[in-house]
């Protein structure tokens, strides 16, 4: 009778689930568990008597991985959600900034890999956590556990927008838990060792390696390095745009065109000056202005690294309007025209 009221329990029909019905009925049961009751979940997790150790680990990361691919599902929607929602959100430019993001998530095979990448960097981060802080004669198996049972918490990336703030709180919050149960100590210790050490370590390790891990992350988030380019290329078409109405506005109050583009302030954003004139600035694009003479001017901004930061030059000249590559290039009329232009469409 008691192994019968034990197979009730969703984390034991879940493990001995022989068919695909089963495995699905005692699927949600088992989330909602996790979520919902996630210290009984732990503490049974940790108790089970369950003689086959590898039949648990391996039903453990089917169920991380069942919930990561959903997560990247939806993730992709929650792209495109925002693409289409961004218009009626953000002003025009933003909206074009954050458009362009769906597009690219397919630009590498390799985002599919992304829940294994993620799954066994987290269990590698946890478990130096683990070890640096509650001893280094603490076993790791469990910190596998943990990991694959927390990822219950992706459901919530079904909410759009704040679906991912809710699903990171609770990861948090079911690490913190599972840590505590499988080794005993304070909820702070435990917190240290499940949040603070990865989240420091990652940092360190983003930042010590740079290029090399980078290149490598892109290969698995390909939308970053597109995404990034792109924002590029429509703030520099914002910038020279912006720049060039404020010295147009500047001939007409004063009868001349500017020496330099840092008496414009009065005319055009503090932080966009400071962006096409300062030798530190961090953005993709470079900005040159320089007068031919007293009634024509021009103004480029070219990639710092053509192809890597920025595809295009734009130009703009007294004729008020910005161009493709230079003087006798195209002429930019609007929005839909820098999005067909930098999507191909």
């Amino acid at each position: 009778m008691a192994e019968s009221e034990e197979k009730k329990q969703p984390l034991a029909a879940w493990n001995e689930a022989e068919s695909f019905g089963a495995a699905l009925r005692a699927f949600m049961p088992l989330c909602g568990q996790v979520l919902f009751r996630p210290v009984d979940f732990f503490t049974q997790l940790f108790s089970c008597t369950h003689p086959d150790i590898r039949r648990r680990l391996t039903k453990a990361v089917v169920f991380a991985l069942i919930l990561s691919y959903i997560k990247l599902f939806l993730d992709l929607a929650n792209l495109y959600w925002f693409k289409y929602f961004s218009k009626n959100i953000f002003p025009a430019v933003e909206s074009l900034q954050f458009s362009f993001l769906a597009d690219s998530v397919f630009a590498s095979p390799f985002f599919l890999l992304r829940p294994l990448l993620i799954l066994g960097l987290t269990a590698a981060l946890v478990a130096v956590g683990v070890k640096l802080i509650l001893g280094f004669d603490k076993a790791l198996g469990s910190v596998l556990f943990i990991i694959c049972y927390r990822c219950a918490a992706d459901i919530f990336y079904v909410l759009p927008f704040i679906g991912g703030i809710f699903a990171i709180a609770w990861s948090v919050t079911l690490l913190v838990a599972g840590i505590r149960q499988a080794y005993k100590p304070g909820f702070l210790r435990s917190f240290v060792a499940g949040v603070v050490v990865p989240v420091a370590m990652l940092f360190f390790i983003l930042v010590g390696m740079g290029p090399a891990l980078n290149r490598a992350v892109l290969v698995f988030y390909p939308e970053m390095k597109a995404q990034l380019v792109r924002i590029n290329e429509v703030t520099a078409y914002a910038t020279m745009s912006s720049i060039a109405a404020g010295i147009e506005t500047y001939k007409t109050d004063l009868g001349f065109y500017p020496a330099h583009l840092g008496v414009l302030r009065k005319y055009v954003s503090d932080s966009m000056v400071d962006d096409a004139t300062s030798t530190s600035y961090q953005g993709g694009y470079v900005y040159e202005y320089g007068l031919v003479d007293d009634g024509r001017y021009r103004l480029y901004a070219r990639p710092k690294e053509a192809g890597v930061t920025g595809r295009f030059v734009f130009y703009a000249d007294a004729s008020g309007l910005v161009r493709f590559d230079g003087p006798d290039g195209q002429a930019i009329k609007d929005l839909s025209q820098i999005e067909g232009r930098i999507l191909g469409r």
